[in-house]
Formats: C-alpha cells, sequence, structure tokens
C-alpha cells in the first residue's frame, strides 16, 4: 500500500511539473504567435476599408439568430468621424469561413476579405480566387445576398457560395442594426 502511495505521489509530481511547464511555455509563445495575427487581421482591415485611418473595437456581444457569429465588430474612423465597420464574422460554408467584411455608415460594403476558409481545395477555395470576393464590393446591406439572384455562384461549391453570402449578409445586418440603434 505505502508503495502505491509512492508511486501515486511520483506521478502526480511528474504532472504538477508538466503543467508548470506547459503553461510558462504556452505564456511565453503566446504573444509570438498572436502578434503576427493580430498585425495580419489589421493589415486586412485597411485593405476592406482603406479610407479608414484608425479601427476602434466595440466590446459587445451580437446575437445574430444563427450558426454565424460576430467574432469583433471594429468601428472604422478618421480621426474623430465614423466612416462605417469592420466586421469579422465567422459560420459554416461548406466547413467554415472567418471573412472581414468593410461596411460604410450608409450600408454599402467597402471589401471583404478572407482570415480563414478551412473549405476543400478542389471547390470552395475557389473563392480565395479570380476575384471572386470582389462582386460583394458595392452592394448594400438592404440587397438579399441570394445565390444565383445578385451573387454569382462559384460552380461546383453551392454550399460554399451559400455560406459567403449568408456571412456577409449577417455582417451586413449587424452593421445596420448597429448604426440604426437597433443593436
Amino acid at each position: 500500500m505505502k508503495e502505491m502511495l509512492k508511486l501515486g505521489f511520483v506521478l502526480a509530481s511528474f504532472a504538477l511539473v508538466a503543467c508548470v511547464a506547459l503553461a510558462f511555455v504556452n505564456s511565453f509563445t503566446l504573444p509570438l504567435i498572436e502578434g503576427p495575427k493580430a498585425k495580419e487581421t489589421a493589415e486586412k482591415m485597411k485593405q476592406v476599408f482603406p479610407q479608414a485611418t484608425a479601427f476602434e473595437a466595440v466590446d459587445e456581444e451580437f446575437e445574430t439568430g444563427s450558426s454565424i457569429h460576430i467574432d469583433s465588430f471594429n468601428l472604422a474612423k478618421d480621426g474623430d468621424n465614423v466612416l462605417g465597420a469592420v466586421i469579422q464574422a465567422s459560420g459554416p460554408t461548406y466547413e467554415s469561413a472567418v471573412i472581414l467584411v468593410g461596411i460604410d455608415i450608409n450600408g454599402s460594403i467597402t471589401g471583404t476579405s478572407f482570415i480563414e476558409l478551412s473549405d476543400s481545395p478542389g471547390f470552395g477555395q475557389k473563392a480565395k480566387d479570380n476575384g471572386y470576393m470582389d462582386q460583394y464590393t458595392g452592394k448594400s446591406w438592404s440587397d438579399a445576398f441570394e445565390v444565383n439572384q445578385d451573387v454569382e455562384a462559384i460552380s461546383g461549391a453551392s454550399f460554399s457560395s451559400k455560406g459567403i453570402a449568408a456571412i456577409i449578409k449577417t455582417a451586413s445586418t449587424t452593421a445596420k442594426n448597429y448604426f440604426s440603434g437597433a443593436n
């Protein structure tokens, strides 16, 4: 019995040391990993809303009523003037996507960019090619965002096309609600 307790104590000690070491490594490497991600996101925000000189995070939870999630909402500003918003939204496509959407205060989409797209390389990844996302620039938050109506589909990737359109529509509706005070 004493031997079992001794072995249990030794095992618990090793587990404790391993946990502490893992926590230390995580605390050291996390900023090194997150730094480039934050820089890339900031650059993409500038791409989707080029008129803005600064972006201010809005610390608020946004309910979408669907499987699409608003990850972040940033006011696009020029000095003290609010020009619009850059919204990071994620949701299901064939797999999933995280998209940045720039929307001016009048409801016009200023640009879109993928942060992540995990769809299949043969079909869903085509959304990153040939300017597919450019069709959303200039659309209004009042547009339907319906595939094969006012949004072109990706050939062979209807789930991806519909998912991308739904994510962008949800982001634009969130901006509309925010700017109209209905949030």
